[in-house]
């Protein structure tokens, strides 16, 4: 691994370089996920200040049930994204080991960046009067995710070890969530004295460099990473072409075909979207409630979680963000004209949001109805405003082209992510179902508008859509 300092004048102008490119358009107008980031940051800054006025009259265990720290958590993640989106498009590109010191220098620039976001973070967080080794100590918990994210698997690992890490990478992510929404972790992991925090501190920003600076390892194969004349590398070996003859796939189902306008990749099958649907908020709302980390009997661990796993059926796909794979099913003429093509997409999108989103608002209720319990109107109004409100989120994703003609992928991204976190921070068991009520029905409404108007905007504009 490369030191992370640079070692000559040559090392520290690259470096420079390269960390200038924050702060202009390169960063910028190819980072979807930073929008997303700014949100979260100003939500993290509203935390900070609700903490720092409770704490003047109140203990920090009080003072945490009134005021989200989990936004922080989520703003740090975020940001690493955003870092990492970068990076990779920098280190990644395939002329990038022909370029002298080009690796090196963007390694080392996002590693410092990524420090610095999270000492800002912890910095913005430790406003609040919280010790800052507690609020680093916190931070950097919750960027472990980050760190199976920046350790990306090398290019010629099998499929298996990139499923793997992805696997890890969510499980960790997972696990946090359990941990802050299910127990006392916030004010366990803000409360840490220094002899403990501090040296964790020092390690786990090591681990996180290490996984960052080591990136253009897995990135580029040995033979690309070769020095020669210090100026071109070498040629890489290529492999022989595979002459074992591959089976062809089955053929698709009509829902899949369907689904395929979603999504470039080969869609889920409908057993498998209904099973999914039915069962997966349910089962992860009974084994969180399962576990010993609570307060309580398990029915108000039960009442406890639900609120925060209102995302399970809120969080959409890249179905309106990622429309690379258009303008080549639209030039197989089997949807018609661009408009017919773009309503298809809408169609297709409906048809499976009125099959999933009750199955999801059903797999939901159940726990919380069985074991709070509810009575059975008022679980069936609290569903009910649920599954209206998730309909309506599903296609407030396009909002952005009611507003602009040719919106960016930031913002595209953040009309997104902003309804399912809006949801889990403001649903029927949080706000009671005579205010969320009219919410519901403003996400309903906002949802029918884009529906029917932004088609024939969207149809109107140029595809693909390589660098919004």
């Amino acid at each position: 691994m490369r030191s992370f300092l640079p070692s000559g004048a040559l090392e520290r102008s690259d470096m420079i370089r390269a960390l200038r490119l924050y702060g202009t358009r390169v960063f910028l107008i190819g980072n979807p996920m930073i929008f997303t980031a700014v949100i979260f940051i100003l939500l993290a800054g509203l935390t900070a200040h609700e903490l720092h006025t409770a704490l003047l009259t109140q203990s920090l265990e009080k003072a945490l049930k009134h005021a989200n720290v989990f936004n922080a958590a989520i703003a740090a993640t975020f940001v690493q994204n955003c870092l990492q989106t970068h990076s990779a498009n920098q280190i990644g590109a395939s002329q990038a080991p022909a370029i002298p010191g080009l690796l090196q220098a963007e390694a080392r620039a996002a590693a410092l960046m990524s420090m610095l976001a999270i000492l800002a973070l912890s910095a913005l967080l430790a406003w609040s009067g919280l010790p800052l080794h507690d609020t680093l100590f916190y931070t950097l918990l919750n960027t472990v995710p980050a760190v199976i994210q920046w350790y990306a698997p090398p290019q010629q690992a099998s499929r298996r070890v990139r499923s793997i890490t992805t696997v890890i990478g969510v499980g960790l992510l997972l696990g946090l969530m359990l941990l802050t929404f299910a127990t006392d972790f916030p004010l366990w992991a803000l409360t840490r004295p220094a002899m403990l925090t501090i040296p964790t501190d020092l390690a786990m920003m090591g681990v996180l460099t290490a996984a960052i600076m080591t990136l253009p390892n897995r990135l580029h194969s040995p033979a690309m990473m070769a020095p020669t004349d210090g100026f071109t590398a070498s040629t890489p070996d290529f492999a022989l072409p595979e002459t074992t003859p591959r089976v062809a796939p089955r053929d698709l189902s009509f829902y899949q075909l369907r689904q395929m306008l979603l999504a470039p990749a080969v869609p889920t099958t409908l057993r498998t979207d209904f099973l999914i649907s039915l069962f997966m908020p349910a089962c992860a709302v009974l084994i969180m409630g399962s576990l010993p980390l609570g307060h309580g009997s398990f029915g108000n661990r039960i009442a406890h979680l639900t609120p925060g796993m209102t995302i399970l059926i809120a969080l959409q796909d890249a179905w309106i963000s990622n429309r690379k794979h258009w303008p080549l099913l639209l030039a197989t003429g089997r949807f018609g004209s661009r408009l017919d093509f773009v309503r298809a997409v809408f169609t297709a999108k409906a048809n499976r949001a009125f099959m999933t989103a009750p199955l999801r608002t059903l797999s939901l209720m159940l726990p919380v109805t069985l074991f709070k319990p509810l009575a059975p109107s008022h679980a069936l109004l609290d569903g009910a405003e649920l599954l209206v409100a998730t309909l309506g989120v599903t296609f407030c994703c396009p909002l952005p082209f009611l507003i602009s003609r040719q919106p960016s992928q930031g913002i595209i991204t953040a009309a997104t992510v902003a309804p399912a976190f809006v949801l889990q921070f403001c649903n029927p068991f949080i706000l009671g179902t005579r205010i969320f009520g009219p919410v519901a029905l403003a996400f309903a409404a906002l949802g029918t508008l884009c529906f029917f108007v932004v088609p024939s905007r969207m149809a109107r504009i140029d595809w693909p859509y390589e660098t919004e």
